[in-house]
Parts: structure tokens; C-alpha cells; sequence
């Protein structure tokens, strides 16, 4: 390529060449292969010279994590242990096969400082989504399964640096020929080993946890906790390593680190708040990378000073950073995906680099053997698990819970790989020890996620026949409710209905009310915050993201404030005096998987209800204008995969007739529960029964009769021999079904004779003959109500209702629901509309022939199982009459 050039004071303008090939010759001259343009009288500078070959690393090792995480995507691997792996790969195969080209040894200067840096960064975002004041939040139990979960690690780690270090001809520990003839490393090495197999990622398992939708449960929440003490006694431990490394035990060396630790709480704390804060307000960009770089680069370089290490200044500068504020969750936007995406491949490559398989086979007296390194391997994978094992058993937890705990408290991330790679820059670690701790990084990491979800599955198994619906519950037991709330329009009807559902002593209410936060931006997890209320503050220990929105000087983001005013709003109905307990949390996650994390909190707070709003917004006149598909979309996967009773709420102004959803007097509402038949209009039966008992509510039962009475119910079981029983199998207890029809008759009719002496409840019993006059008949019998009960009925196959589904628009609230929702006579009237839980796939009954009739109450019958594969007939079942109707 030719172009005028000129020259000035020996600087060659013009074309730049960046990257010339040139003739290669034979011998394999690597001068010639990159060139600089530079000036001509400037001394070949080592780190300039050697850039060119970063970016060729650089491209490597992003093509490779892609690569593989595609390869690799099926198997739901860890994104750390993506990254590690791609980086032993990349870093190995351009050193075996393209050295001179890709990564001569010169060029690692370049790749070990872009490397350190990037770390630098990465720690400053972990402190940063620690919050510091939730630490003393953290219950007792989190404290001690994160702190003995380090004893039993350590302890490895100190007796596989021995083997390992040890000469194979002198075996005796307590000999001076075994301490004279240790391996040329530092006695720092074992603090560093053990220090590595403590680690306890906490972003990583926040991931895990996420990905396993065990985030909302307790065991969650309590790894996650634990997490955090791990994490801040790896660091702890990390420090002091650091400090010995000069092989002194004075604990003075130890006081500068300490004193920074001190200064930046108290003094550096404030001063970066009111910069951020006063940057945030101003829209002061250049006013905020001064705070946020030259915070990192200078913590860094005072705790370099003081003896410990770069990386602990960064990530102290983000732990004493407030969390929860607004300019916080613009620094993660910011510095998160240039960090984790940009910056980090290039120290996964320097560490793939680092990690020689060469090393193995090495000619010394201190290489161990591949099957022992092995061996060392599931050792150091063990220690951890068997740590917190055998502690939460002593706890009282389940084998089972237990073994999860463990393997969850066993996720390593970035920090283990920091600890690792600081103690071979100290020589602490040799080349093998690194080699085997980074193989035990990776063996850790790619079985985290295949234990877990076998244990979450087989528990989700066992817990699938338990039915937990309205119409199995005693109309005394405690009502648990899981309240899904999007946004603030949704509070007034969701609250007047749980106000209407009878809260007293007599009939307790547990309201767990969840704000749904989509989760858009590149945020590491979704994530659940448990919210304390004023009056049970000191429940729920273990929950790990606690925030309170105390002090009026902070400014609250938009779903800040939603969150402070549904916690306002359900304390309110906490403290009326009623027996209703109220919990406050907020889940952030994409609405494609919204669902399972709400189906997965409804198990862990066995609840027997889920209530979630309609997916359209009405206004004042009660038409629909707002409509958020992601709503609807949520709301039909949670009615197809939730383990218990789920309503849907039409809200077209319930309890706008009160003057405020926090005031205690309200006027008189009339309810009507509208029966066809088929187990979900039981369960809106079930649930109108008990909201009957509250003294504001009237309620009207409609129940609409087929003129040819044919209805079938479902459809799925005929016949006379047909016997309602108990079934005990396996240690699970399950209902048989038998004609709807007749189970819809004994249920009404419990219904009316335990209230035939309630003036508050009418009862209306109507025959119809097609589902025009279904519609006619309802708008004649029912004048004006402010709440329609129905049960969804999807199933449910019933000649009165032909002709209207070919009219649905809206399957979700079935087709009475979405006829009535478009009547005229309807428009100012809310719906609730319930589908009552059941087992997919299965239907259950029992078949006594006539010459068994006049058995004993016990038998042995013949058990039919149906679903859509096969029957099965099981003569080895014993069977059980069925209880009296409930007193």
C-alpha cells in the first residue's frame, strides 16, 4: 500500500502500519512478525511492543467463551465454570500450537497486568453488592453454617499442601528430615490452599440459586446469608495470608490494613455517598467516574502500601459504597457489563495460561502422580459439603437438605481463582499445586448445578400429590394467601379482597404479599428481598436482601417507592386489629420465569391460594385500557404449573366504596358465587363460604341447573359402582374422584344446611337451558354486586354453557369469566375467578363389584390410575371409607 509520507523530528506521519506481515522465514524469525509504528530513535519497549499479541489473545478467549458456552449451554454449566474451562483451553492451545505467534512468554507481562486490572474492577463490584447493614440482619444459623463451614476446608487444605510439598522419601510428619526437604515453596501455602477450598462465591450461588429457582426458599436464603460470612472471613483470611507471607506472626503487620478498614467506614464512606449523590443529582458524569476511578485506584494502591494486596483496597472502596440508593444501581448498569464482559475474559485467559498440564509430567521428585492429583481433587471437592453436612444435620435439617446446603455453600467463583493465583504470585502454591486447585475449581463448579437440581426434583416430586386447595381446608384452619401485586394500581381491590376473606381468631389469615418487578436489565440475578415489618421484625432471620427505607434523604427509585408504599399498605392491614399477618416481599426476574419463582414460593409458604390481577387495567367507568401481555402470558403459566388454588382478579374499583383501604369502617358489599358445577366452582364456593362469615360481606349463591340435568361434570368417570375412598399408598394420601356431579350435590348441600340460619346468605337455585340464558338468567337474579366468585371450569364439560366458548377471548378466566367480564349488566362488577389445584396427567377411582358391596368398611378393591399413556390396575391397595362431612 504506498501514500505520501513526511517526516518530522524522526515521527513517521502518514500511513500507520499497526500489524505488517512480513516474510517469514524459515527459522521462524518472530522479530519481524509484529511491528509498531513508533519513532526512530525510540528503544523497543517491551510492554509496547508486545500489545499486538494481546489483542489476538484477547479475541481468542472471547471467541472461545462463546464457543463453548454454546457447546456447553444444554448442560446448564455455571457461567464461571464456562469461563475457567474456555480459559485452561484457549490459554493451552495457543501455547502448544501457536506460541510464537499467539503468546510468546514476553507478551504475558501485558496479558498479567490487564489481567490484575480487570480484577481490581471485578472486586470493587462484588463489595458493591454486598450491603454491609445486612450483616446484622443475619440470623444465628446463617452465622454458624458460614463460619464451621470453614474448619473442615481449611484443615484439607493444610493436609494436601503437606502431600503434595512433602518428599515421597521422607513420610514422616513430625521428623526434621520431612520439614527440611519440603518442596521450594513458602509456608504461607497451606493458608492459601486452605483459604481457597473456604470460598463461598456469593454472586455465583446467587446465580445458581436463581437459575434453581431456590432463591425464595429457606434453604435459599439461608445459603445466601451464609455466603456472605464465607465471603467476608475468605477475605479476613485472605489478608491475613497476605500479611504472613514475609513468614512473621506479628500481628502489628496487621494493624495498617485494619486502620484503612476503619478510615474508609467512617471517612471515606460519607465523602463518596455525598459525591455520588451530589454527581447523580447534578448529572455530574465527569463528577462521578472521578469519584468511582480514583476511589478504586487509590484504595488500591494504600492497601498495596500497607503490605496486603491491590485487590482487598477495590473491594473495600465498593463495600463502604451505600446499597440500595439510585446512583448504586446506575454504577452496577455502568461498570457490570463492561467489567464481566470485556474486562474478565482477559484474566480467565491469563489464568488458563497459567495452569500447564506440562507441570504433570515434569522430571522432579515433587511431581505427583495424575491419579493421586486426582484423588486430591475429590477431596478438596468434598470438604466443604461434608463441613456443612454434617453441621446443619446436627442442626435438625434433613439428609437431604443438608447434602443440598452443602453442595450450594461449594460454589467457587472469581475469588477462589484470586486466591489461588496470589498465592503463586507469592510462591506459596508451585506450578502443580496451582494446577490442582484450579482442576478442583472447575470439578466443583460443573457439579454444583447437576446435585442440586436432582435433589430439588426428587423433593418436588414427593410434595406434587399435596393438594392444597380451599375446599380440602376446614373452614377454621389458617387461610395462607400469596398476594401478587405488579404495581400500585393493583393494592385498593387486592387488599378489600383480603379484607372480606374473614380475618379473625377464629379464622387466621397469613398474607404473603408479593411486588412482581420485571427484571430488563443486565443484572447478575433476580432476586428476592424480604421486606421486614415493624411488627415481626425479628421472623425470618436467615432472609439475606432486608431493606428498609428509612431516612428521607434517600432517593428512591420508582420501584423503591412501590415497594415502600405496598409495605405501608399491608402493615395497615396488619395493625387493624384483625387476625392477619402480613409479610412484604419483592421478586425481580423476567416474566418468562416469573412464574416458577412464585410457584416456588407458594410451596415454601404452603399456601393454599395465589392471587394475581388481571392483566388489563380498568378505569373509573370500568373499561379496560391498559393491557400488559407479559402479565397475561405470566398468568396462564402459573394456573398450568402452580401446586395450589390460584384466583385471577378482575378489579374494576373493589372497595372503592370505602373511603380508604386503611380505614376500619366500610360499607356493606354483596358478593355473589355464581355454581354450575366441577371442581372449581367448588372452590369458589369454598372460598365465598368463608368470606360469608365476615360481618360486612352479603353473600348470594347461584347455582345454574341443566333442564335435561345431563350434565356430566367432567366428563372423565360414569357409572353406579363408582365410591368415593381414601387411598393410602407410599406414604401419600390422595382422593379418588368419582361422579362431580354427585360430589357438587353433597357439597351444596353441606353448604346450605350450615347456613340455612345465616340471614346475611341467599341461596338461589335456577334451571337453564343453554348459555344465552345463562347470561339472561344471571343479570335477572343478581340486580347489582360488587364481586362475581366463579370457578374457571376450563375442563369442565357442560351442555348449559354450549354456544358461548366459541366467543372466548380471555381462556384464563374461562368461558363464564369472559362472558360475564363483557356483559353490560357486569361492567361495574370485579371477578374473581379460581382454578382449583389438581395432579395433570392423573385421574384416580376405585370400582367395587356388586358381590363385594356388603364388605367391611376395609378392603382390598381394585385401584385404577388413568392418564394418557396407560391404565394401571393395582389389587393390593387398602382403602378407607371417607370422613363425615366437616363439622
Amino acid at each position: 500500500m504506498a501514500s505520501e509520507t513526511t517526516t518530522v523530528e524522526g515521527w513517521t506521519s502518514g500511513v500507520i502500519n499497526v500489524c505488517l506481515n512480513e516474510s517469514i522465514p524459515t527459522s521462524l524469525d518472530t522479530s519481524v512478525f509484529w511491528k509498531l509504528a513508533r519513532p526512530e530513535n525510540e528503544n523497543n519497549h517491551t510492554f509496547i511492543h508486545y500489545v499486538p499479541y494481546y489483542f489476538v489473545q484477547f479475541a481468542a478467549i472471547l471467541f472461545g467463551i462463546n464457543v463453548i458456552s454454546a457447546i456447553l449451554k444444554p448442560l446448564r454449566f455455571p457461567r464461571f465454570s464456562v469461563e475457567l474451562l474456555a480459559g485452561i483451553l484457549i490459554g493451552q492451545g495457543l501455547r502448544t500450537w501457536a506460541r510464537v505467534y499467539a503468546i510468546p512468554t514476553n507478551s504475558l507481562k501485558v496479558l498479567d497486568t490487564l489481567g490484575h486490572a480487570s480484577l481490581i474492577y471485578y472486586v470493587f463490584l462484588v463489595g458493591l453488592e454486598i450491603d454491609l447493614r445486612t450483616v446484622r440482619h443475619i440470623g444465628k444459623e446463617a452465622v454458624y453454617t458460614g463460619l464451621t463451614g470453614t474448619i473442615l476446608p481449611l484443615f484439607v487444605g493444610f493436609v494436601e499442601f503437606f502431600v503434595m510439598a512433602a518428599d515421597p522419601r521422607y513420610t514422616n510428619f513430625f521428623s526434621q528430615e520431612f520439614w527440611e526437604n519440603l518442596a521450594p515453596v513458602k509456608l504461607t501455602g497451606p493458608v492459601f490452599w486452605g483459604v481457597a477450598l473456604t470460598v463461598t462465591s456469593f454472586p455465583d450461588l446467587a446465580r445458581i440459586l436463581s437459575d434453581t429457582k431456590l432463591l425464595h426458599t429457606d434453604m435459599g436464603r439461608l445459603a445466601l446469608s451464609s455466603s456472605i460470612i464465607s465471603e467476608l472471613t475468605t477475605w479476613i483470611l485472605l489478608v491475613i495470608a497476605l500479611t504472613l507471607n514475609n513468614g512473621t506472626l506479628n500481628p502489628l503487620y496487621l494493624l495498617p490494613t485494619f486502620a484503612f478498614f476503619a478510615a474508609s467506614w467512617f471517612l471515606v464512606r460519607p465523602a463518596a455517598t455525598w459525591f455520588l449523590r451530589h454527581a447523580d443529582e447534578t448529572d455530574n458524569k465527569l463528577l462521578l467516574n472521578f469519584t468511582i476511578f480514583g476511589g478504586i485506584l487509590s484504595s488500591s494502591i494504600i492497601t498495596e502500601a500497607c503490605g496486603a494486596n491491590s485487590m482487598i483496597g477495590a473491594f473495600v472502596f465498593g463495600l463502604v459504597i451505600p446499597s440500595g440508593d439510585v446512583y448504586t444501581v446506575k454504577l452496577m448498569e455502568i461498570f457490570e457489563e463492561y467489567v464481566k464482559g470485556i474486562l474478565m475474559p482477559v484474566f480467565f485467559m491469563d489464568n488458563g495460561v497459567r495452569s500447564s498440564l506440562a507441570a504433570l509430567t515434569a522430571n522432579s521428585v515433587f511431581v505427583t502422580p495424575p491419579h493421586a492429583i486426582f484423588l486430591l481433587v475429590v477431596l478438596a471437592w468434598s470438604a466443604k459439603i461434608v463441613g456443612t453436612f454434617v453441621f446443619s444435620k446436627l442442626s435438625g435439617m434433613s439428609s437431604r437438605d443438608a447434602f443440598t446446603l452443602g453442595v450450594l455453600m461449594n460454589t467457587k467463583g472469581v475469588l477462589a481463582l484470586v486466591v489461588i493465583n496470589t498465592g503463586r504470585n507469592n510462591q506459596g502454591l508451585s506450578q502443580v499445586m496451582f494446577l490442582t486447585l484450579v482442576l478442583s475449581m472447575l470439578f466443583m463448579s460443573v457439579t454444583i448445578m447437576p446435585l442440586v437440581r436432582a435433589a430439588n426434583k426428587s423433593t418436588r416430586k414427593s410434595s406434587q400429590f399435596k393438594r392444597r386447595t380451599m375446599e380440602s381446608n376446614k373452614l377454621e384452619s389458617e387461610l395462607r394467601v400469596l398476594a401478587c401485586i405488579h404495581t400500585t394500581r393493583n393494592l385498593s381491590g387486592m387488599v378489600y379482597l383480603l379484607e372480606s376473606s374473614n380475618g379473625s381468631k377464629q379464622y387466621p389469615i397469613s398474607v404473603f404479599a408479593l411486588h412482581l418487578v420485571q427484571l430488563t436489565d443486565r443484572r447478575a440475578t433476580a432476586m428476592l428481598i424480604v421486606h421486614d415489618n415493624s411488627s415481626n421484625h425479628n421472623k425470618h432471620n436467615n432472609n439475606i436482601s432486608r431493606h428498609s427505607f428509612e431516612g428521607s434523604g434517600q432517593n428512591l427509585s420508582r420501584r423503591e417507592e412501590e415497594s415502600q408504599h405496598i409495605i405501608m399498605t399491608f402493615e395497615s392491614l396488619e395493625n387493624r386489629g384483625a387476625s392477619v399477618s402480613a409479610q412484604s416481599l419483592t421478586v425481580v426476574s423476567p416474566y418468562a420465569t416469573m412464574h416458577e419463582d412464585i410457584t416456588c414460593l407458594g410451596e415454601d409458604k404452603r399456601v393454599t391460594l395465589i392471587l394475581v390481577p388481571f392483566h388489563k387495567q380498568a378505569d373509573v367507568y370500568g373499561r379496560f385500557q391498559d393491557e400488559n401481555t407479559n402479565w397475561r402470558t405470566m398468568n396462564k403459566n402459573l394456573m398450568a404449573t402452580t401446586t395450589c388454588s390460584i384466583g385471577i382478579l378482575v378489579d374494576r374499583g373493589l372497595g372503592s366504596s370505602s373511603k380508604d383501604v386503611t380505614t376500619t369502617s366500610r360499607s356493606q358489599s354483596s358478593f355473589v358465587v355464581i355454581f354450575i358445577g366441577g371442581p372449581d366452582d367448588r372452590e369458589a364456593l369454598a372460598y365465598g363460604w368463608r368470606m360469608a362469615k365476615s360481618p360486612n360481606v352479603n353473600l348470594t349463591m347461584l347455582r345454574l341447573l341443566s333442564v335435561d340435568d345431563d350434565d356430566d361434570g367432567d366428563g372423565d368417570v360414569h357409572g353406579d359402582n363408582i365410591e368415593d375412598v381414601t387411598v393410602e399408598r407410599g406414604g401419600a394420601t390422595m382422593r379418588s374422584k368419582r361422579d362431580e356431579s354427585e360430589l357438587d350435590d353433597e357439597y351444596v348441600n353441606e353448604f346450605r344446611f350450615r347456613t340455612m340460619q345465616d340471614e346475611s346468605i341467599k341461596y338461589v337455585e335456577k334451571q337453564v337451558k343453554s348459555g344465552d340464558e345463562v347470561i339472561t338468567m344471571i343479570g335477572r337474579v343478581v340486580t347489582s354486586c360488587d364481586l362475581y366468585i366463579l370457578g374457571q371450569s376450563k375442563n369442565v364439560r357442560s351442555s348449559i354453557m354450549s354456544g358461548l366458548s366459541e366467543w372466548t377471548e380471555y381462556d384464563e378466566l374461562g368461558v363464564l369469566g369472559d362472558t360475564l367480564m363483557a356483559s353490560e349488566f357486569a361492567q361495574r362488577s370485579s371477578l374473581l375467578v379460581l382454578k382449583q389445584h389438581y395432579v395433570p396427567g392423573m385421574r384416580m377411582w376405585i370400582r367395587r363389584d356388586a358381590d363385594n358391596s356388603k364388605n367391611n368398611d376395609n378392603g382390598r378393591v381394585s385401584l385404577a390410575f388413568s392418564n394418557s399413556n396407560a391404565n394401571v390396575i393395582s389389587n393390593d391397595v387398602r382403602i378407607n371409607r371417607p370422613p363425615m362431612p366437616r363439622q
